[in-house]
């Protein structure tokens, strides 16, 4: 998917596959960074498999969820499962 204007929304929910054809899952998220113009760009997107439920936030380093429910869902583990994320140049988005 190549376009001179892309939005992160305009990802979301689309399959992605690796560069020989292989299906990865859809688009949970996506990172933008910004280039030396100070212009967004996407520099990775988040993968995941159903089912959607787990997508809460918590499946990221960076954020800590409630101590409840890491404890009792073991989330760290249960929501990552299936879940990655790759460099922009490393997916092609299908229709």
């Amino acid at each position: 998917m190549t376009s001179e204007a892309l939005f992160g929304y305009q990802l979301l929910k689309r399959p992605a596959y690796d560069l020989t054809g292989q299906y990865l899952g859809r688009v949970a998220d996506v990172v933008v960074d910004t280039d030396a113009t100070g212009r967004y760009r996407i520099t990775e997107v988040v993968v995941s498999r159903p089912p959607w439920g787990r997508l809460l936030g918590y499946e990221r380093d960076e954020v800590t969820g409630p101590w409840l429910l890491e404890v009792l869902v073991l989330a760290r583990g249960l929501l990552r499962r299936g879940m990655r994320r790759l460099p922009w140049s490393a997916v092609r988005i299908g229709g």
